[in-house]
């Protein structure tokens, strides 16, 4: 690409010295044309085909931006909700990264702020879609939290209502007294926002309630002090004065004196209304499929334990007892591992992948059988958080250790694999064992590597973030200097039984941008290592690799 072929920029006039793509240019095979800019990039509606997105752009070295657009790519990746603007792609092009999402048609829910407020039944119309969205965003494992909730992030479809901007949400991983960040619009967020405690499900409450009120009253206040609000009756007295009520709980200091979730406060405003409360809205739960599979799939990893470990009836029921709480309350495993899901799932620029957390890549993921890649990452995923943190009943540590994480080869196809099988002595695999990536020809030559290169590092990566997890020590780690120094620093910051997956955010914040991608993709560069053969034995379907 020569010089003129590249795209136009023009300065805004807005005197941020921030420079935006002339309309017309192409990015990704999309003709754009500049939409807005804000404090976390420029946005653009993009054309290609027929077919209408919005392209969300950032500079590839700008530090706190990049990380919270990957964020906000990670949480979309993952949410399927008809009031939830949908993901599309991700782009790279001419240093900046563009977050690709679905156009929605209509405007911004505060266009309707320019004159008389809108009816009463349309505003109560609205929350209650809203209510539904949060119910969704809520139930999530671990729960999204919004945070930046106000009209000019709702867009209106007709009569529909759709979140456009995940900006600054974030995953709820209740262990930490507060935000590390203030973030929120000063119109709509809840006080804890500002310093006062960690954000959770209530704080979406405040901010539900401050944005029915801004409908309610197209965005009047009467200001009765910091955090406080007047009766919406004194604005407008034709709202119904249990209404008015449930606004008010909504609207509390404490957040212990709100609502305690979205179903409750919806539930509110419906007997507050005259509306018939619904036992559960079918938009909110479409996630329900996944958490019963979640709890068999619990079960079912519980009772091969078991059964795995000769376990009498006695000890059914007390590891029951203990997944009561997920977390064995009195046990190694538990005081070692870190709070929160240590591996996730997702898609770079090189398809489905298993991360640490959500940012961090570790292995790719081929479609298998009949499961797609992306399906299949989801499943290794969901399965390596649980037997990270269930104790083995034979040996009295994990059910994901490190030496589990094995390279081998598939005798059924003869591929060179990485796969987990926990495993006593010469004995068969008390846990496992399962398939987690295959390494082939021209997956290797995509990476430029061996393609033994590529599984002995892949098992490396996996193998020492699960001892960097549990506060142990690694030598030449294959993380790499500054992000194996980064993780030991932020767990050593903690307060004992304290470590938390919510510290990669911060990792990643002290980044670059182009670092933070770079973490978010680490699989795709494959250093030069040496490497160690595993041994084993009695593993059905999996033979080790011989010099």
């Amino acid at each position: 690409m020569t010089a003129q072929d590249l795209p136009l920029r023009q300065e805004l006039d807005d005197k941020s010295g921030r420079t935006v793509l002339v309309d017309g240019s192409m990015v990704g095979g999309y003709r754009v044309s500049y939409l807005a800019s804000g404090g976390q990039g420029v946005v653009y509606k993009g054309e290609k085909l027929g077919r209408t997105v919005v392209l969300k752009e950032v500079v590839c070295t700008a530090t706190k931006e990049v990380p919270a657009l990957l964020t906000e790519r990670s949480l979309l990746e993952r949410l399927t909700h008809p009031g939830i603007v949908s993901y599309q792609s991700f782009l790279c092009e001419q240093g900046h990264y563009y977050l690709v999402l679905e156009y929605v048609e209509g405007a911004p829910l505060s266009s309707v702020f320019g004159g008389d407020p809108p009816p009463i039944d349309d505003v109560v119309d609205w929350a209650l879609q809203l209510c539904d969205v949060f119910a969704y965003l809520h139930s999530q494992t671990p729960p999204v939290i919004y945070r930046d909730l106000k009209p000019e992030n709702i867009m209106l479809s007709g009569h529909k209502i759709k979140l456009i901007d995940f900006g600054i949400a974030r995953l709820h991983k209740g262990d930490r007294a507060k935000d590390t960040e203030l973030m929120g619009s000063r119109s709509t967020a809840s006080p804890e926002q500002y310093g006062g405690a960690e954000t959770d499900a209530r704080s979406d409450i405040y901010c539900l309630g401050a944005t029915i009120y801004d409908m309610l009253t197209a965005g009047q206040r009467k200001k009765v002090g910091p955090f406080s609000f007047a009766p919406v009756r004194q604005l407008r007295p034709e709202v119904p004065e249990a209404l008015e009520k449930v606004l008010d709980k909504a609207l509390q200091l404490k957040p212990t004196e709100r609502y305690s979730n979205a179903r409750e406060f919806r539930d509110a405003i419906c007997q507050a209304t005259g509306r018939p409360t619904l036992v559960e809205s079918k938009a909110s739960t479409p996630d329900k499929p996944k958490t019963s599979r979640g709890g068999r799939l619990l079960s079912a990893i519980l009772l091969i334990l078991l059964l795995a470990g000769g376990a009498s009836a006695l000890a059914w029921k007390s590891l029951q007892q203990q997944h009561v709480s997920e977390y064995p309350p009195s046990t190694g495993v538990q005081e070692a591992s870190v709070v929160g899901a240590l591996f996730g799932a997702g898609e770079t620029s090189r398809g489905p992948v298993v991360f640490m957390g959500e940012d961090i890549g570790l292995f790719n993921v081929t479609e298998w059988r009949n499961e797609k890649g992306l399906e299949r990452a989801k499943t290794l995923a969901e399965r390596l958080n649980r037997f990270y943190k269930t104790p083995c009943l034979s040996c009295g540590g994990s059910n994901l250790e490190s030496p589990d994480i094995r390279v081998g080869r598939y005798q059924e196809t003869g591929e060179l694999v990485v796969f987990y099988a926990h495993i006593h002595g010469q004995e068969p695999p008390a846990h496992g064992p399962l398939l987690l990536a295959t390494v082939d020809e021209a997956q290797a030559k995509a990476l430029a590597a061996a393609p033994d290169a590529v599984a002995f590092y892949w098992r490396d990566l996996i193998r020492d973030i699960l001892a960097l997890s549990r506060g142990l020590p690694v030598e030449n780690s294959a993380l790499g200097q500054e992000l194996t120094a980064s993780l030991i620093k932020a767990r050593a910051s903690l307060e004992p039984q304290g470590a938390s997956m919510e510290n990669l955010r911060k990792i990643l914040g002290e980044t670059t941008g182009d670092k933070a991608l770079a973490y978010r993709e680490l699989f795709l560069q494959i250093p030069q290592r040496t490497e160690t053969l595993d041994a084993f034995v009695n593993v059905k379907g999996y033979e080790p690799l011989t010099n």
